[in-house]
């Protein structure tokens, strides 16, 4: 065979890539590649927890025979029925598969448009005829079909690759077999039992605790064991820690889970102590793992602890065919597309927990004011204040007071003001009673007896919706430029119910590259007063700060946010829509804005709303702002609801939420919309 034949077909048909340029990072992670190579290994296909499989080809070819790391791995997802089944050295013609990055190592996973081809080894002819009759029929409709080239460059390089890097045909088998088997080792902890060994997904929910020769791991998937200690929430008395309430407020912590601070969850039985050897030791360190971050643990061995009541898992040495075998792996719980089915799960699970907890302490204000049993477990937990009502001398009683909700105690000049207002601004529930600021900000208490004395409750927040008659006399940040922010990655994001609350913002100004931000959200604040008639008294007036968050910014907007401080188109647009909600409100602010502020965004912490009119939380009383209360723009209807977010606090008596936080009230805008044509 003449040279210059042999170099013409073992030279990579157009658009294709080899596996050496892959290792050595010719093409960027993310990318879509082209891809021939040898069948090297193959692990069975096994089900995820949706309706596709996962099976595993590593291949090589003669650029990377010589190298000590020489194979690619290709992640393949699909149905059963389209799964391809390769034997020992078949030749694989693969397209548009995607290059992705886990765990400093470089493997391939299947795009939606990526098509596989297959060639049989034992049919594939010497050069220089091609490998066509070799090719097995496809399972499914494929967008990219090789020709000659191809077709010849299977065949050449086939017979001319150094096959002594190969398994045996035995090996091949065996390692195909017990990757089969691997699917019935996974295990989600809720089904871990005594005596076995399993692979697990789950998060690290506590800094781990390193002793220099083992490192200790508390680790939860979020789902519950009957042999796992009860975790329970400190302080509420219960010393046994077997409380029947569904997040176990009431118990201390197990003996060796006292490091680091008090348990923050999850609380039930959820949670399984892991004791690490080395070589894992090792990773840990060098990978920081830490809480919150997700982790796979291979070949975990579960048995009782030392206490004989409880199950904990151990990962010792493990040695295989190749030598050591490191056992954790760190997950990337980010990558909407190459996550793993059940890191997704898991976190599924996680939001679920957190939603259903949230909602029962939440809901504590709620049940205390429809007068049930949980009112004397708040005050006793802590997350009421107490106050004892004052002796004084009998008085004829005052009129009941009512409710905040259904205030409709407005002026009649100034509902006129309302219904004749700009017309452009909608809101929904239009039969619900009109409440005033005043109404929205008072406080809310109840009376309930506690370990045997009558006190009354004053509760931290409600959980309310109402419909008010406003203007703006003030909004933040001070430019509008500034109300769209980079989206605040979360590791829900994933999950196609996701959907961000007002609580998952976050109030605080972040130092981001805005030239490397893919993504952006609305986040800013409305002052709002009451809507009255021209000539009434300003000086009394009370004010409300909402925060308007991305879902209700698009519904009073219309608008999708984008980076203002390039995208003048938007920014054109939301001036004009603004306008229509506040009239000139932004002028005249803007002209004694400029000179203070910097001291303003230092003074009230980059993007946090000042104190509501009503809240007194601060020693120094703060100044109205001047020019935003002379300010007379345009009445409207609008809905408005309260809620509680946590906050961090110093001081001990008022940390009314957890151990340093607090429940601070926030009120939101919802429903409202400016109906601009």
């Amino acid at each position: 065979m003449a040279p210059s034949l042999t170099k013409r077909q073992n030279s990579l048909p157009s658009g294709f890539i080899s596996v050496r340029e892959i290792l050595n990072h010719k093409r960027g992670v993310g990318n879509l590649v082209n891809v021939i190579g040898v069948v090297k290994d193959f692990r069975a296909p096994v089900p995820t927890r949706k309706s596709d499989w996962k099976c595993e080809i590593s291949l090589y070819d003669g650029s990377a025979e010589d190298a000590s790391s020489n194979s690619i791995t290709i992640n393949i997802f699909r149905p059963e029925n389209e799964m391809p089944d390769p034997s020992l050295g078949d030749v694989i013609v693969l397209y548009q598969a995607k290059l992705q990055l886990r765990d400093e190592t470089l493997s391939l996973i299947t795009h939606w448009n990526t098509d596989i081809y297959l060639y049989s080894a034992n049919q594939i002819p010497h050069p220089p005829e091609g490998a066509l009759k070799a090719l097995q029929p496809q399972q499914r409709k494929t967008t990219n079909s090789p020709g000659k080239p191809v077709h010849e460059y299977v065949s050449s390089l086939y017979h001319s690759i150094d096959k002594r890097g190969l398994p045996t045909e035995a090996e091949f088998q065996d390692m195909k077999a017990k990757s089969a088997s691997l699917s019935e080792k996974f295990k989600e902890l809720k089904d871990v039992r005594d005596g076995t060994f399993v692979d697990a997904i789950v998060q690290l929910v506590r800094q781990p605790y390193d002793t220099g020769d083992k490192i200790t791991l508390w680790v939860t998937d979020f789902t519950e064991n009957d042999s796992f200690f009860h975790f329970v929430f400190k302080g509420h008395g219960d010393s046994g820690g077997q409380a029947h309430d569904p997040y176990g407020y009431g118990a201390t912590l197990p003996y060796g889970a006292g490091t680091g601070g008090e348990w923050k969850g999850p609380f039930g039985k959820r949670s399984m102590q892991v004791t690490c050897f080395d070589p894992h030791t090792s990773i840990i360190r060098e990978r920081g793992l830490s809480t919150g971050s997700w982790v796979m643990l291979r070949n975990l061995q579960i048995k009782y602890g030392r206490n004989a009541a409880n199950l904990e898992g151990f990962l010792r040495e493990d040695r295989g065919s190749s030598g050591l075998k490191i056992n954790v792996t760190h997950m990337d719980a980010t990558d909407k597309e190459t996550i793993d089915p059940r890191l997704k799960e898991a976190i599924r699970r996680k939001r679920d927990y957190e939603r259903e907890k949230n909602e029962l302490i939440r809901g504590i204000s709620d049940a205390a004011i429809a007068g049930m049993k949980r009112k004397s477990d708040m005050a006793a937990m802590g997350l009421l204040q107490i106050e004892k009502p004052k002796k004084t001398k009998k008085s004829k009683p005052k009129p009941k007071k009512k409710s905040t909700v259904m205030s409709t105690d407005m002026s009649t000049e100034t509902s006129a003001a309302v219904s004749t207002a700009y017309s452009e601004v909608k809101c929904e529930n239009e039969n619900k009673a009109i409440s005033t600021i005043g109404d929205i900000l008072e406080p809310i208490y109840v009376e309930t007896d506690v370990n045997g004395e009558h006190v009354k409750l004053q509760l931290p927040f409600v959980n309310m919706n109402y419909r008010a008659n406003v203007r703006v006399v003030n909004f933040m940040p001070p430019d509008i430029e500034d109300f769209a922010h980079p989206k605040k990655s979360s590791e829900y994001a994933m999950l196609s119910d996701y959907e961000e609350s007002d609580a998952d913002s976050d109030m605080e100004e972040e130092t981001v590259d805005r030239s490397t931000v893919r993504e952006w959200e609305w986040r800013f604040f409305l002052e709002l007063e009451d809507a009255s008639p021209p000539g009434d008294i300003q000086s009394d007036k009370k004010t409300l700060w909402v925060a308007v968050n991305n879902f209700s910014a698009q519904c009073l907007l219309n608008l999708d946010a984008s980076d203002l401080r390039s995208d003048q188109k938007n920014l054109e647009a939301l001036r004009q829509r603004l306008f229509l909600l506040w009239g000139d409100l932004e002028e005249k602010k803007s002209l004694e804005e400029e000179n203070r502020r910097q001291a303003a965004l230092t003074n009230r912490g980059g993007n946090r709303p000042p104190l509501h009119s009503s809240d007194d939380e601060s020693s120094a009383p703060q100044k109205r702002d001047t020019t935003s209360s002379q300010v007379r723009s345009r009445p409207f209807a609008c809905c408005i609801h309260q809620y509680g977010v946590q906050v961090p606090e110093e001081d001990p008596l008022k940390a009314d939420a957890g151990e340093g936080k607090r429940w601070q009230r926030m009120f939101g805008l919802f429903g409202t919309r400016i109906a601009y044509t």
